[in-house]
This record gives structure tokens, C-alpha cells and sequence, in this order.
């Protein structure tokens, strides 16, 4: 997924966005869309809170593997 600034600039990858944290022009980075998944509520709200939480951010992080977020 890329991200671009709230100032304009980008687009970046994810893992540029969290290393840089900010723009260069002085923006946030956010996404460039916002991922639509499919999903099931009950079973989300019944993961482990490192195993949802490695869920959402791989909506987000596609060039991470799942158990690359997992790892503490």
C-alpha cells in the first residue's frame, strides 16, 4: 500500500512512512486508500490482541508477512 503526506508528497511505501514518521513538506502520512476487507466481526473480536492487532495492520502493511508482525 503507499501513503502520501496530508501536505501532497508521496506517494511512499509503508515502511518509508514509519521510518520517516513525518513528510518531508511537514505532513502526516496517511493512505493513499483505505483498504476495504471482508471479515468476520465475531471472529475478529475473538483473536488474541497481538494476532488482531497483526490482522489490521497487515490491511494496511502489505509488505510485511503476518508473522513478521507477530514477532516480538
Amino acid at each position: 500500500m503507499k501513503f502520501i503526506s496530508t501536505r501532497g508528497a508521496g506517494p511512499v511505501t509503508g515502511e518509508e512512512a514509519v521510518l520517516k514518521g513525518i513528510a518531508e513538506d511537514g505532513g502526516l502520512y496517511v493512505p493513499l486508500h483505505f483498504p476495504q476487507p471482508t471479515y468476520n466481526l465475531a471472529t475478529l473480536i475473538s483473536l488474541p490482541y497481538q494476532q488482531l492487532a497483526a490482522t489490521i495492520l497487515n490491511w494496511f502493511f502489505d509488505e510485511f508477512m503476518s508473522d513478521q508482525l507477530l514477532k516480538n
